[in-house]
């Protein structure tokens, strides 16, 4: 009863305290909230001095793949990688690389994990790292890779007059994995090696073959003799697609015009 008579005695002084209450728990400006951390992110478009950069990756050779230009939310260069093949391939839509014709800013695949580029007649290129070939890049489809120095190289159009695909995608192949299998045994009276390339090797051109001899000789250094290199030239060149390709070493050395002459089996 006393409360109720208070309550009803002071109504003006109970609005009061309750009101100056309700200022101390709201202050007259807003608390200051935390402002969450920001991630900066490319913008939608790179720049020839901020270009998209894609690694690449097979076996222990990496590959950096700078596109300048490129739209970051569709880029123009995908990498599909196969570890068990010990390959990635790398495909560049055709406008990339035939717009590079006309400015100074190509697609450029740059090596990052050491070594050097060795570019071949067939337009593949070795990848050659203490005194080896430890990978290699196919030839490209309807393009060529042009060594700007020794760790890096320029996706250009092919050469005026050189055919080739118009529409398709430009698309090379990084392997480091060459040979699949071996063994020696007695074949047309002598011992010989049967050596069983990956498909990456069939295919790659000289940068393939000399990544399968690079690792035969690692594996068996008496390998290392003239015939058994010509022979082995012979079959990559003549007999891509042969299961296996037989190196005899007791073959006689007579050169490799020779021995493509006698379909990679000269006997004299």
């Amino acid at each position: 009863m006393h409360s109720l008579l208070r309550s009803r005695a002071l109504p003006g002084l109970t609005a009061l305290v309750t009101l100056l209450a309700l200022g101390a728990c709201s202050p007259s400006t807003p608390a200051p909230t935390e402002t969450p951390s920001t991630v900066t992110t490319p913008g939608p478009t790179a720049t020839p001095e901020q270009p998209l950069r894609i690694e690449v990756t097979a076996g222990d050779v990496t590959l950096e793949v700078s596109v300048p230009g490129a739209a970051l939310d569709d880029p123009p260069v995908h990498v599909t990688p196969d570890p068990r093949a010990g390959t990635s391939t790398v495909t560049l839509e055709r406008s990339m690389v035939d717009d590079a014709d006309d400015t100074d800013d190509p697609v450029t695949l740059a090596l990052a994990s050491g070594g050097a580029f060795e570019t071949r007649a067939d337009g593949s290129v070795a990848v050659r790292a203490g005194g080896t070939t430890v990978g290699g890049l196919s030839a490209p489809r309807g393009a060529r890779l042009v060594a700007a120095d020794d760790t890096h190289l320029e996706v250009r159009p092919l050469a005026d007059g050189a055919s080739g695909p118009e529409d398709d995608d430009v698309t090379t192949t990084l392997g480091t994995t060459a040979v699949e299998g071996t063994d020696w045994g007695d074949r047309e009276g002598g011992p010989s090696l049967a050596v069983v390339p990956t498909d990456w090797a069939r295919e790659a051109g000289q940068a393939g073959t000399d990544l399968v001899w690079a690792e035969l000789v690692t594996a068996d250094p008496d390998v290392d003799t003239a015939t058994m290199h010509d022979q082995l030239e012979c079959h990559a060149i003549g007999a891509p697609d042969k299961d296996s390709w037989n190196l005899e070493p007791w073959r006689p050395d007579v050169g490799l015009v020779a021995t493509m002459a006698a379909r990679c089996n000269p006997t004299s």
